[in-house]
Formats: C-alpha cells, structure tokens, sequence
C-alpha cells in the first residue's frame, strides 16, 4: 500500500517500523457533543486504510483516542469555558456521564457505517499520569517552561516546527489561534501542555505545578506512544486537525525522544454541505441517525464516500446519498443471484 505522507509530500509504501505489524494512530472523537458527517468520513479513513492492509496479509494495530477531558472555547486565562463544562449547564450530567453518552453514540454510529472497531480506544482522563510525565520530560529537555502552574512547549526549541503544515515560526503571526496573546509566553506561538485550572473549571486534576489539567495536544503524544511505542506508521485525521494539533503533537513527541515518531500522516479531506465545510459551528451538520430517520442505509453513506479520493473535499447532497442508497440495493441483489447461482 502506498499513502501521500503530508510530512514529506510523497506517496509513500507503507512498511511497518518493526517489519511485522502496521501501527497505526487515529484521532478520535471529542465526547461532548454528537459526532457527524464530516467526522465520520475522517474517522472511516482509518478503517479504510486498515481494511486494505489486511487484504494485502499485513497484520494492522489500530488506536483512535477518546477526548474526554473538553477543549478550551479560548486558551488564554483561567476564566476561559471548557466545552465540556458547558455540556454538563446544558445538559445537568456529570462530566463522566457527558462522556459515556457520547462515546456509546460514536460507537453506534461507527458500527451504522461498517467501521469496524479500533483495537484500543485510550480515554484521555485515564492518562493524565502519562501526560504529566511526558510533560516533566520535555522541561527537563528544555522544551518547556513554567509559568505560575501553567506549562507551556517552547516553539523555538525545536528547530523542525512547522515541516508538517508548512505553518512555519516566521509565518505565524501573534494571535493566530487565539482571542489574545498569553503575555506569559516567550513566544506567542508556544502552546500549552498543562493549565492552571480556574476556580469555575470541574475537570481538573493534580500535577507537579499545581492543579491544573492537560493541554490539547498532548494527550495524543502520550497516548499514542503508549500503545504504539516510540516509532509508529501511521497517523490519521481530519485536514484541519494538521495545524495546530498535530504540528504540535509531532513537536512534542519528536522532542521528548529525540526522534521522527510517525512516518507518514494521512489526512481526509473536508465533507462539504451547500459548498460550505460541515460544522456544528455553522449549523449545517447532519448525524448517521438521520439517515436511517430519511429511509436511507447508513451504508450508502460509505458508498458515496468510497466515490471520492480521500485526500479530496466531498459535496454531500441528499440527492447523491439517495442514488448511492439504490445502487447499494442493487449490489446487495446482485450478491444475492451470485450466492443463489
């Protein structure tokens, strides 16, 4: 099997680091909110690409993370809202619960589309010990500083930042991701890798510089590297997670061992809705659930996805899912004559 490697831009044969089994990496969901569409063409990649490799006889690995500790709706100072804090207001779950309702609905979904489970799914709240560890490594490597309970990677400390997304220091201006500039930075694009919880936080947890709970990013380096080890094959996810999670995930995994851990990263392209990329944020998202609500197999979804390359945008058109539902019937009675016959 040959992949485009964003790192190098080359398609690339994919050959297993230990020379015996594929290891691959997929960035999973965020459990505060139901998964749609677009996520599910991103997270379909991975079992498309495993799929392939087990025809070909090669032995796959597969891990896809589960983001249960919440994202920061804006980075900079302690009163910024977590997205799962705002789940637990609306809804008047736990945090816990937030997250188990919302990973049965992945999973559900998951099997809807044929996407065959993942060997492992780390959750991020059992690997808060890893994370602080690998967070200790990078400062007593000098990647990292602290800063009043808060932890931050130093950018210019590691001299390939940039290589994956072309997003390079010198390109990258003040504010480029954020409401405002953290003044406590030394550079305004080093990112967190633990924060110092606000008094209004409810997931937090206890570290070396305080109560606090981790960064976004390094959750994936710590996970990854725990199941797949310190050199793993493949890593896939959604175009738009290249900058910054996974420019800053490979920064703080390359620099804490001192060496390339991924070879090659694959990215699926956006699902697009009336010319529009498909989003909570712009209203236009469309769960697997509705599918089955409309009359349509949630296979013909997969159908028309395998119509377009990976690596391309896709139009997503009733019209176009509702052809696919009708040739999916007609293979199905096709098999059904071969079989017969």
């Amino acid at each position: 099997m040959r992949l485009y490697n964003s790192l190098t831009r080359r398609v690339e044969e994919v050959r297993p680091a230990d020379g015996h089994t594929v290891r691959m990496y997929s960035c999973g969901p965020t459990v505060y909110r139901y998964a749609h569409l677009g996520n599910m063409r991103t997270f379909m990649l991975g079992d498309l690409i495993r799929r392939a490799l087990r025809f070909e006889g090669q032995g796959v690995r597969w891990v896809m993370n589960i983001t249960d500790v919440g994202h920061m709706t804006d980075d900079v100072g302690e009163e910024a809202r977590d997205r799962m804090d705002i789940a637990v207001a609306d809804e008047g779950l736990a945090p816990l619960e937030i997250a188990a309702k919302y990973t049965a609905a992945f999973l559900e979904d998951a099997d809807a589309l044929g996407i065959e489970r993942a060997d492992q799914y780390p959750r991020a709240t059992d690997h808060i010990v890893e994370m602080t560890e690998l967070t200790r490594i990078l400062i007593e490597k000098g990647h990292a500083y602290e800063v009043d309970g808060n932890v931050y990677f130093d950018v210019s400390s590691f001299p390939g930042y940039g290589t994956l997304s072309g997003n390079t220091l010198d390109k990258l201006q003040p504010g480029h991701r954020q409401l405002e500039t953290d003044p406590s930075k030394r550079h305004h694009a080093d990112f967190a890798l633990w924060k110092r919880a606000g008094a209004n936080r409810l997931m937090r947890w206890d570290s070396p510089w305080g109560e606090g709970f981790p960064g976004w990013h390094i959750e994936c380096s710590a996970m990854s590297m725990k199941y797949l080890g310190e050199r793993f094959d493949v890593h896939t996810g959604g175009a738009d997670l290249k900058f910054p999670h996974h420019e800053d995930e490979r920064a703080q995994s390359d620099a804490a061992t001192d060496h390339e851990v991924v070879s090659i990263w694959v990215y699926g392209g956006f699902l697009q809705f009336s010319g529009q990329k498909m989003a909570k944020s712009k209203g236009n998202i469309t769960r697997v659930t509705e599918l089955a609500e409309q009359g349509v197999d949630p296979l013909a979804f997969r159908l028309l996805c395998f119509g377009t390359r990976y690596r391309s945008e896709m139009d997503f058109s009733w019209e176009a899912l509702e052809a696919e539902d009708r040739r999916l019937t007609r293979l199905r009675q096709r098999m059904a004559d071969w079989k017969d016959a």
